[in-house]
Parts: C-alpha cells; sequence; structure tokens
C-alpha cells in the first residue's frame, strides 16, 4: 500500500468516526432539530358583494355576502339613512353573513348598507347596497267590523254590512290624508265604492265605515218637542255617549262610529304594516282627526257634522245632509247653528240634489249657511254646465239619477244622485261623472 493510499484511508476513518460520535451524542437520531413557524393567516376579502334590491312595503329585504380570508370571519352590518354620511349598526341580528331586514315600510327606501368582515389579520368593507321601498298594490278589502273588536255588535244583525278599506294607488304620490265615509240609514260601505276609489286612484286611504245606522234620524226627532233630540240621538250612534232618545236602541262606546273607526285602523295597522294606516292613529292608538277627510251621505253626514262640532278634521263633506228638521215647528235643529265648530267652516263642503225630497235642498242649504258654508250671492253653484265652482262651499245639480239604478223607490234613485254608485250619474265610458268632471275632487280631495 502506498502513501496516498494510506493517507485517503486514514483522512475516511476519521470522517466515519466524527459522524458516528455526532449520531452518538444526538441520541441516535438524523431528523432536523424541531422550528416553531406560526401558521401563515390571509386578510378577509370579499368574493361576493352585497346588491341592492326593492321591496314591497310590508316586507323584509335580504342581503347576503361572500368572503374568504383565514376563519374565523366575524360580520357587522351597518345602515345608513343620510345617503352614506354616517353608519350605524343594522337593526336586529346583523352579525353573519346574510342579513334580513325588519318589516319595511315607505320611509325605509333610500336605506343604504353595507357590511364590515373582520379576522385577526384585518377588517375590510364591502360595497353598498340600497334598498329600494315600493308601495303595495291598492287593494279593496271588506272587513267585519267584529273582527276587529270583540266588544263590537254586528250590524245588522244578520248578514253584518262590512267596512269597506282601499290602500293609496301606487301610481300616485301617497298623500297622507284618510277619507273616512259613513253611509245613509240602513246603507252599506260597499254601496259607496266609486267615491272610495276615487280617494284611492288621488292617494287617499279610503275607509266606508259600518256602524249603527238601521234607525233614521228623523224617525227618532222630526216630531220630538225635545230640542236637543237629534243632538242626543246623533252623539248615541257617534260616541256611544249620554241616552238614547225614546224608541232609540242604546249604542255602547264600543258600538260607536269612533271606536268603530279606531279598531279597523288597529286592525290594518297589524294586519298590513306596509300599507301606511298606522299613519292616523296617535300614539296612544286613538284617531288622529287632523288627518281625517270625513263625509257622510243623509244620516252619515249629519254625525259628520256631530264630529265638526267635537274635534279639528281634515275636511267634512256633507252629501245630501244633514236633514235634523223638525216637522212640528218647521224649522231645523237649533244645535247646528248655536254649537261652535271646532272644525273651521273653511273646510266644510255640501252637495245636493234638487230633485231629492228626503233631504230637499231647500233644508240642506240652510243647515250649510248655519254652519258656515258659503255661496255666491246668486246661491249653491249647479256643477251640471260648469267646472268654475267660485270658491263656493255649496254646490247642487239638477242631474238625473242613473237609469240602470236598482234602488227600491224613485225617491231613493234621486236621493242617491250625489253619492249613491248605482243612482249617481256616469259618463259616456261608464265612470262616475262627478268622479271623472272633478265635483268630488273639489269637495273631497283638495
Amino acid at each position: 500500500m502506498n502513501t496516498v493510499t494510506v493517507r485517503l484511508a486514514a483522512q475516511w476513518l476519521g470522517s466515519f468516526m466524527a459522524a458516528l460520535a455526532l449520531v452518538a451524542c444526538s441520541g441516535g437520531s438524523s431528523a432536523p432539530p424541531a422550528t416553531n413557524t406560526p401558521p401563515l393567516v390571509t386578510a378577509p376579502v370579499i368574493v361576493t358583494q352585497p346588491v341592492s334590491i326593492s321591496v314591497t312595503a310590508g316586507n323584509t329585504a335580504s342581503f347576503t355576502v361572500t368572503a374568504s380570508g383565514t376563519a374565523t370571519l366575524s360580520y357587522l352590518w351597518q345602515q345608513s339613512t343620510d345617503a352614506g354620511s354616517s353608519w350605524a349598526s343594522a337593526s336586529g341580528a346583523a352579525t353573519s353573513a346574510s342579513y334580513i331586514t325588519p318589516i319595511n315600510t315607505l320611509s325605509q327606501s333610500g336605506t343604504r348598507y353595507r357590511v364590515q368582515v373582520s379576522n385577526s389579520a384585518g377588517t375590510i368593507t364591502s360595497s353598498v347596497a340600497v334598498l329600494t321601498v315600493t308601495a303595495p298594490a291598492s287593494t279593496e278589502r271588506q272587513v267585519n267590523a267584529t273582527t276587529t273588536d270583540a266588544a263590537i255588535t254586528a250590524v245588522p244583525a244578520s248578514a253584518e254590512a262590512p267596512h269597506v278599506a282601499i290602500n293609496p294607488s301606487p301610481a300616485v304620490s301617497a298623500r297622507g290624508k284618510l277619507l273616512v265615509f259613513l253611509p245613509g240609514t240602513q246603507g252599506r260601505p260597499s254601496q259607496y265604492t266609486y267615491l272610495l276609489r276615487a280617494g284611492a286612484a288621488r292617494g287617499f286611504h279610503a275607509i266606508g265605515l259600518n256602524y249603527f245606522n238601521q234607525t233614521a234620524m228623523g224617525a227618532l226627532c222630526q216630531l220630538s218637542v225635545d230640542p236637543d233630540c237629534y243632538w242626543q240621538a246623533r252623539n248615541q250612534v257617534v260616541f256611544g255617549s249620554g241616552l238614547p232618545v225614546t224608541g232609540q236602541t242604546a249604542v255602547t262606546p264600543a258600538d260607536s262610529i269612533v271606536n268603530r273607526l279606531n279598531k279597523l285602523l288597529i286592525w290594518l295597522n297589524t294586519t298590513q304594516p306596509g300599507e301606511g294606516w298606522g299613519q292616523y292613529l296617535l300614539p296612544a292608538n286613538t284617531v288622529d282627526w287632523s288627518k281625517v277627510v270625513l263625509a257622510g251621505h243623509s244620516q252619515g253626514g249629519g254625525h259628520v257634522a256631530v264630529l265638526v262640532k267635537s274635534v279639528a278634521l281634515a275636511r267634512a263633506v256633507y252629501f245630501s245632509s244633514p236633514e235634523d228638521w223638525n216637522e212640528v215647528t218647521d224649522k231645523p235643529a237649533t244645535w247646528i247653528a248655536l254649537r261652535a265648530n271646532v272644525t273651521p267652516a273653511s273646510l266644510q263642503f255640501g252637495f245636493g240634489s234638487d230633485d231629492d225630497i228626503l233631504v230637499p235642498n231647500a233644508h240642506a242649504f240652510v243647515h250649510w249657511t248655519a254652519l258656515g258654508l258659503t255661496k255666491p250671492a246668486s246661491g249653491p253653484v249647479l256643477v251640471d254646465s260648469t267646472t268654475s265652482y267660485a270658491g263656493s262651499q255649496q254646490l247642487r245639480t239638477a242631474l238625473p239619477y242613473n237609469p240602470t239604478s236598482n234602488a227600491l223607490t224613485t225617491t231613493l234613485k234621486y236621493h242617491g244622485v250625489t253619492v249613491v254608485d248605482v243612482s249617481t250619474p256616469v259618463d259616456s265610458s261608464g265612470k262616475p261623472l262627478f268622479d271623472t268632471n272633478g265635483v268630488w275632487a273639489y269637495l273631497c280631495f283638495q
């Protein structure tokens, strides 16, 4: 063995022994030493942004976001009611990838929503989604008064006449006014739908109210020697207050006009929250009369006059009414002239038929003048040949009743000319004439 070979062998042996010693010192393991490198955390990224949505009032809206990033992700939905100038936490459960709003009303339209997604690596804010709330379709409902309050009695006792309620047409701007119509003696709200629909088409909420109207006020008081007979009898029906007059069935406060309207509004607001009926209720859940246009036909118009003396209405309209006349003295009841108006005379209007013998215009004109309704020197304005009423609050018509009217008598047909569906005149297209020629709008919808 030469010198070079010996030297290489010695080097190899030295290296082998060194490696053997290193293995022995490490306990026989050949693995590299362990490290404590932390896992990689990625910040949230929005994958799918929330999108704007349109819903009908009375419904909820749902917004959703999709995000990636290291778990666990947290979510916080925010809303802005000032076009994004300021933001606050959204109402209700707003801490998941999806958010469902509370029931929306028209006032929520335009609200903006966004969501912040967070983890330990950071926070990202989504784009903004806009909520649009549209008005519901105009719907005509019939609602039994007994449905709205267990204390209310069916009228009539058999085959109850339901209220009629119509929310405003979404095709026009809502007016924030409520038309309430009181039928005449034994009349049903469903017999006066033309006027109610005319109101809804102009942005009004409209109600035809069922109430205790089975007995005519004249049958109770026209021969009475009590000068307050009409006032007392009407207050029974309107408020359920005082004592009934001779021959009158007592009306409880629950069965009064005021309570029936109040409970219907509460019922509508509860069952149809998106339609805006609640705006006609005060915080104590009583009627906000300042937003009510109150109209009535015949007996109903006389009850309107009682409320004119009692509350401040937005407007009051008398169709072929009142007729509080004493046949013994051939004079009007004194309460209309002697009791002060709470609703200003400037907000009251009357409309009668020249051929009506149940409520003769001669009597109606006396009542309207006593209430303070103005007219030209020539007298109440005839609407048949003009659409300019000279600012008169007293209007009349000489038009005949609708020839297709199925009212029981000619007298009733003429009595219904101003507003009853079957008897009021129609134009060449079959639409109620006093709607298309602007008379009803002038009286009720200004």
